[in-house]
């Protein structure tokens, strides 16, 4: 006589999951689990009727890869994929799973678009120089205001500092600026430098010139010049803010539209405080003296940190090994 029930191991490979999801998805009560009070049989038992309705569910769902897979391939949560996907960031098909609930697949182009947007990019390093002059202690995009109330933000003309007038819609050279306009600082842009533990990257379009300056003026005041990067592109502006936790003022910046911008790392509010973390861990390597000299010498030679040239190398050697186990 047929039985009318699977072992956990047989709904295991019947619906291709784990044990451990056999054992939720009983709790959850998409299956039902066959009670033995008296523990008569050796394994736990499910109804075969409602194993083979979710597996016929299933196989009739959109083909495509899991969140969880992405998640899992680039060491990330699968709720910082889920984000991206319901924010835009990444693309995904929607699919029913359970009742009044909403699950998503990744066709395998979708999969790999996720994955190039997603993969965290070894930039240059971004000097201080480029965003900072230590001679007329001004920072880039830096907002100023003349006596009469004009705005004017800190810009380069190629290598020369300047400020480029709002109103007027002009550029004057930083000594006319302070001379002749009388300009002077909004806020001050610097504070306590904070422990090294990574950085969030941003990077912002000028269009949205609504939220990127007055992100700038806020990372300035409030971080400080000493816990953020920046760099000019042609169309948008790389920041990075170092990991920790600054207040904020949720009626001034839009919190939910800065999140559409974070290209690398998490931030979130809480108790009334921006928290920014890094994806990274820190770590430590011990090297012989002459490699740790040969790797210093590598890393200035392609402008990479330290740290950089070592992850670089790192995910070049693991890309190319064949071995499952040591595949990004």
């Amino acid at each position: 006589m047929e039985n009318n029930w699977y072992t956990q191991a047989e709904v295991a490979k019947k619906l291709g999951v784990s044990k451990a999801t056999v054992y939720h998805y009983a709790k959850e009560g998409k299956i039902k689990k066959i009670p033995d009070p008296h523990r008569i049989h050796r394994n736990v038992r499910y109804e075969t009727s409602e194993v083979d309705e979710l597996a016929k569910m299933r196989e009739e769902q959109p083909k495509g890869r899991k969140p969880s897979e992405l998640a899992k391939e680039l060491g990330m949560s699968v709720q910082s994929i889920l984000k991206h996907i319901r924010t835009g960031t990444i693309v995904a098909k929607e699919v029913p799973f359970g009742d009044e609930r909403i699950s998503y697949i990744f066709s395998d182009e979708q999969y790999i678009e996720a994955k190039k947007k997603l993969t965290p990019k070894i930039s240059k390093r971004i000097r201080k120089t480029e965003y900072y002059n230590a001679d007329f202690d001004i920072a880039l995009f830096q907002l100023f205001r003349t006596s009469g109330g004009e705005e004017a933000r800190v810009t380069k003309e190629e290598d020369a500092w300047g400020f480029y007038l709002v109103k007027q819609q002009t550029w004057v050279p930083f000594q006319s600026g302070i001379s002749d306009y009388q300009l002077s600082k909004r806020y001050p842009i610097h504070q306590d430098l904070m422990d090294p533990k990574g950085y969030v990257h941003f990077e912002i379009p000028f269009k949205e010139e609504t939220l990127l300056y007055p992100f700038i003026d806020y990372l300035y005041e409030v971080w400080g010049v000493e816990n953020v990067r920046l760099r000019e592109k042609d169309e948008t502006v790389y920041i990075y803010i170092k990991s920790g936790n600054r207040p904020f003022n949720h009626e001034i910046l839009s919190f939910t539209k800065l999140l559409q911008f974070v290209i690398e790392g998490h931030i979130y509010l809480e108790d009334g405080l921006l928290v920014t973390e890094s994806t990274y861990t820190k770590t430590s390597l011990e090297l012989p003296k002459s490699m740790h000299e040969r790797v210093k010498k590598e890393a200035n030679a392609v402008d990479l940190t330290y740290s950089q040239w070592v992850e670089k190398v790192i995910k070049e050697h693991l890309a190319n090994n064949q071995h499952d186990k040591y595949k990004l």
